[in-house]
């Protein structure tokens, strides 16, 4: 399945917010930007929300109180949804003669209560399909996951880690509404895997595709590659050739490690061994099923190459996923190149937000980091410090004036240190008058 349109209203912070996206670029990288407290990290709980549904939603304990934005009696979250005829099963006929698009609404309302007003979560029925039977139900197929920012393997809550085992439509979104949520399990499936290798079953064959995957995919820097599981551990060797155990990596690997381990255990149990590594088997190199997958702030303690690289990666090997992920970086918005950039309305102004297109796109996608923060889509003044921006003005004087008249050794020679240390700027400041 694939998300065809999201709208939010009178959600935490967000007042409005719709986001579309076209039917050849349902599968890519979807970037959402904006300001600390614009709502980035509402969107994935939003959607996760709604891809979970009413049947398994209380079982977060959440008190919907705290998801209606601030003075408003209502609030909606709607997805309009495109199921997969060949994977996801449905039961309402109009999806399945028609293959029309499936709509899952969750509304949040006031209603009377012994202690005056409380906010309940309801499904509003919509007439010809029910998304109670289809995408909330346990039919096969309707794959979505969601990620929080706190991606790691261990320190979870164990009440929490209980919900992977009893609640299945809302194990993959948990770690998208709290960081007390640890992707555990994923290191317990690897290990299991080990001991059915051991034991000759069929099941046992996929832990040396998923090594041959994670390996050959060059997704670690530094030719990092996964060395052995044992029932004991999980054993990398790094760039230096040293074996480290996965929970002493750094917070960029464990963040990265445990999304991907546990993806790929969600789509195994979604669409069985034999599907998620039926193109791996061809020498493809690639897991080609698709879904809907959401990650906050996916940038979340990488190195700069790698939140250039993290995109282009999964976009490669995940093929037919939709990512849609919240970030801070330019970086992780050049692999949307297939796909989206939507930024948010900026706290205390007037500014509606929406999908990023013309120029700005094409800087924020093809441009250098520099030409992406120009654009101002990610704030004013923030490529340079302001004890930078002074001497870019200054070095700009020193350029209009030798533009008119000599400049002494002094002025000379200092303009050519502020080149030098401005190599970037000097095409800004050549011509025209200093501001």
């Amino acid at each position: 399945m694939y998300l065809h349109k999201i709208t939010i209203q009178n959600i935490r912070s967000i007042k409005h917010f719709e986001l579309e996206f076209e039917p050849k670029k349902y599968a890519g990288w979807h970037v959402v930007i904006g300001d600390n407290g614009s709502g980035k990290s509402t969107i994935i709980s939003a959607i996760a929300l709604a891809l979970i549904g009413t049947n398994e939603a209380p079982a977060l304990r959440q008190n919907w109180g705290n998801w209606l934005r601030y003075r408003e009696s209502k609030g909606q979250i709607q997805l309009e949804i495109v199921p997969d005829i060949k994977f996801d099963q449905t039961i309402g006929k109009e999806a399945i003669f028609n293959q029309s698009h499936l709509h899952a609404h969750l509304a949040f309302k006031k209603v009377p209560s012994l202690r005056g007003q409380q906010i309940v979560l309801e499904a509003p029925e919509i007439e010809g399909i029910n998304p109670k039977i289809d995408l909330w139900g346990n039919g096969e197929g309707w794959f979505s996951a969601s990620y929080g920012p706190f991606r790691r393997f261990y320190g979870g809550n164990r009440d929490y880690e209980r919900l992977f085992q009893s609640n299945p439509k809302l194990a993959p979104h948990l770690s998208a509404f709290g960081e007390d949520v640890a992707l555990t399990e994923c290191l317990n499936w690897l290990q299991n895997l080990h001991i059915k290798q051991l034991e000759g079953q069929n099941d046992g064959q996929l832990l040396n595709r998923l090594k041959t995957f994670l390996n050959e995919g060059g997704l670690l820097p530094h030719n990092t590659v996964l060395q052995q599981v044992t029932s004991e551990a999980v054993v990398f060797v790094d760039g230096n050739g040293c074996e480290v155990a996965v929970e002493q990596l750094s917070d960029g690997y464990r963040s990265i490690l445990s999304m991907i381990f546990e993806l790929i255990r969600l789509l195994v149990r979604a669409y069985g061994t034999t599907n998620v590594f039926r193109a791996l088997c061809q020498n493809r190199m690639e897991i080609d099923l698709p879904g809907v997958v959401l990650i906050d702030e996916i940038d979340a303690h990488l190195h700069p190459t790698w939140q250039r690289q993290v995109g282009f990666w999964l976009r490669r090997y995940f093929p037919n996923i939709q990512f849609i992920v919240t970030t801070h970086s330019p970086l992780v918005c050049q692999a949307a190149e297939q796909g989206t950039v939507w930024r948010l309305p900026v706290p205390g102004t007037d500014f509606e937000g929406g999908r990023v297109d013309g120029k700005e796109f094409q800087r924020l996608v093809h441009g250098n980091i520099l030409e992406a923060l120009d654009t101002d889509l990610f704030g004013m003044d923030v490529a340079r410090s302001a004890s930078s921006q002074q001497k870019l003005q200054h070095l700009a004087v020193l350029n209009y004036k030798a533009l008119h008249s000599p400049l002494s050794l002094e002025e000379e020679t200092e303009r050519q240190q502020l080149r030098a240390m401005l190599p970037t700027a000097v095409n800004e400041t050549t011509n025209g008058k200093p501001n």
